[in-house]
């Protein structure tokens, strides 16, 4: 079906989403939407209206909110393949998954991207913190989810809940079980030719293509600069000064001034083991629903102790 989306990487944030969209978009015979996160799908009934700290930089302003305006993403467009990347698919499967039966071309395929939970949540925060959203320790944020939840806080702000794949991937298991491809981070990482080759075959597109997967794209850390994040900020919520930047700055050069804005963080090896102890039920359920060990996951080696 010409100029409609057949192909969504439907999430998880923060799990290599944003590098995989990027590396796709670099073959002759896909397109990837820009924003790449439309988040369209996930509020087919109006655009999100979040009030947390940092939402409206977050999701609320590039939330595409009408039916017109998100296909009009894709109008024109002659590849093979169509596609979005947007991170709320996955997170919000409820409006989602009938979405994507009513939006997107027949047989559209799904790639979701899984990493450690306990990593993705930390990854989430060091986010949140490197856009310059200072809502407390990553402690303080799990301890307040569920009351900023209930405050009307988006979905970046849920650490925990995000974390929690097969919740959220079972309804997608269910509705379209042979369109979903399962990428697991750390196996991207530790073979990223042999798993991008693993997602062009899936999208029925040449794998053979060169494209180099192995680059760091959307890095995590603890901003050095507040001048110099305050100054990223802006450029971002821009679009006209976004638009210029894009324009004269290729995209692995700007990567690299933002990577080297961030120092690596760890997390604390204490608030590590109560989080996966959390999470583990979760994951021995996402391990029933994929049917197969996550091995290379600390969470589910944690999740294994007695």
């Amino acid at each position: 079906m010409a100029g409609v989306p057949d192909f969504l990487v439907i999430g998880a944030a923060r799990s290599g989403t944003t590098a995989l969209t990027s590396f796709l978009g670099e073959h002759p015979d896909v397109f990837v939407a820009t924003p790449k996160e439309p988040h369209f799908l996930a509020f087919p009934d109006g655009g999100p209206r979040f009030t947390g700290l940092g939402d409206d930089d977050l999701v609320n302003r590039t939330a595409v909110r009408d039916e017109q305006s998100w296909r009009a993403l894709f109008r024109g467009r002659t590849e093979r393949r169509l596609g979005e990347g947007s991170v709320t698919t996955l997170a919000y499967p409820d409006a989602s998954v009938p979405a994507v039966e009513r939006f997107c071309a027949p047989g559209c395929r799904l790639v979701v991207m899984l990493r450690d939970p306990v990593d993705r949540a930390f990854s989430s925060w060091l986010y949140l913190r490197s856009r310059g959203h200072d809502a407390g320790s990553f402690e303080e944020c799990l301890a307040a989810e569920d009351e900023r939840t209930e405050a009307g806080w988006s979905h970046m702000w849920q650490l925990t809940r995000l974390s929690r794949y097969a919740e959220q991937l079972a309804p997608f298991a269910a509705r379209f079980p042979d369109r979903l491809l399962v990428v697991v981070q750390e196996e991207f990482t530790a073979d990223p030719t042999g798993q991008l080759r693993r997602v062009l075959e899936f999208l029925d597109v040449d794998p053979d293509v060169e494209i180099d997967p192995s680059r760091r794209v959307n890095a995590s850390g603890l901003p050095r600069s507040r001048a110099v994040t305050s100054a990223l900020n802006t450029l971002r919520r821009s679009p006209a000064l976004r638009r210029l930047v894009t324009a004269a700055v290729p995209q692995r050069q700007r990567e690299r001034v933002r990577s080297a804005n961030l120092d690596r963080a760890t997390v604390d090896p204490a608030t590590r083991a109560r989080l996966a102890a959390t999470l583990a039920g979760d994951v021995r359920d996402l391990e029933e629903l994929l049917g197969r060990r996550l091995s290379l996951w600390p969470t589910a080696a944690d999740g294994a102790r007695p």
